[in-house]
């Protein structure tokens, strides 16, 4: 008994199943697990998944503009809820896929550049599908308020999280082009900027 008591220690805990964001309801989760569990099995049968691995965890907990992330040591994938809800064919064909890809370079090759050459010819040998590191979804829903900033040749819109550091003396932005640093317009000229 105590045998299988220690084989049992080396198991790992399950994590608590945390609740599903708005938006998501179980039928997309489970669409996108049983996607998860397709692409593992197209891995597995091309010998890229070794048996002993576990299918990754998959979260609904990706914020801002990325549509996925995977976090390597956790085995890991997260997805963005806002952008999965509007964009759900393109999670379950190309993001998923995408994220998986990560974690098998990872522990194929370790640490290697997160879209270099391993990670492309991945993408292409085991999904067919080109290795772009970016999305084209639209992320129109995703912005906040911006703000405007200028420099010496051009206006800038910085995000609300941007703008609250450079308030509080966190940051200091570059103009990529002149170089100069981005100064807040004054309110008069976001007014008329606004109008028109």
């Amino acid at each position: 008994m105590e045998r299988l008591i220690a084989l049992f220690a080396f198991l790992p805990t399950p994590r608590p199943k945390r609740p599903l964001p708005a938006g998501v309801n179980s039928e997309l989760a489970a669409a996108c697990r049983q996607a998860l569990t397709r692409h593992v099995q197209r891995a597995r049968e091309a010998g890229y998944w070794r048996a002993t691995w576990p299918e990754p965890e998959l979260t609904f907990s990706q914020r801002g503009k990325a549509a996925g992330s995977a976090h390597l040591p956790n085995w890991q994938i997260r997805l963005n809820p806002v952008l999965l809800c509007a964009n759900t064919q393109v999670f379950l064909g190309e993001v998923i896929p995408h994220e998986l890809c990560h974690l098998l370079v990872f522990r194929h090759h370790g640490r290697t550049a997160p879209h270099g050459r391993e990670w492309k010819a991945l993408m292409q040998q085991l999904y067919g599908l080109p290795g772009k590191a970016t999305h084209s979804l639209d992320v129109s829903q995703l912005q906040g308020p911006q703000f405007l900033y200028l420099c010496h040749c051009r206006e800038h819109r910085l995000s609300l999280r941007r703008h609250n550091k450079v308030q509080r003396g966190q940051s200091r932005y570059l103009c990529r082009h002149c170089s100069s640093p981005l100064v807040m317009a004054s309110p008069e000229l976001i007014e008329t900027t606004a109008e028109g």
